[in-house]
């Protein structure tokens, strides 16, 4: 298998290319987060797959950065379900 046939997503930022990863979802995202911590001026994200830009900043960096979430909204999502009451392990009665 020939590795030059790859597809992948590629993160240019002032016309330098900064980063490239698989075309998988979770490649385009690492990108779209990577851009984001950057706050370039022109993130662009390019598609070896698609031969063209399939994403590009046309905000400016602030409200590029409030489009994503933050660490602490992610987290928060990711919490534990609340907690109830289970008769094995000892919490729960019957009064």
């Amino acid at each position: 298998m020939n590795d030059m046939n790859k597809d992948t997503y590629t993160l240019w930022i002032d016309d330098e290319l900064v980063a490239t990863r698989d075309h998988t979802r979770e490649g385009y995202n690492d990108l779209l987060a990577y851009a984001q911590e950057s706050l370039a001026s022109s993130p662009e994200i390019y598609s070896s797959r698609d031969e063209q830009a399939v994403w590009q900043a046309d905000t400016d960096a602030e409200s590029f950065r409030d489009m994503m979430p933050t660490s602490e909204e992610v987290y928060y999502d990711a919490g534990p379900e609340p907690y109830e009451p289970s008769c094995y392990d000892g919490t729960y009665s019957e009064v």
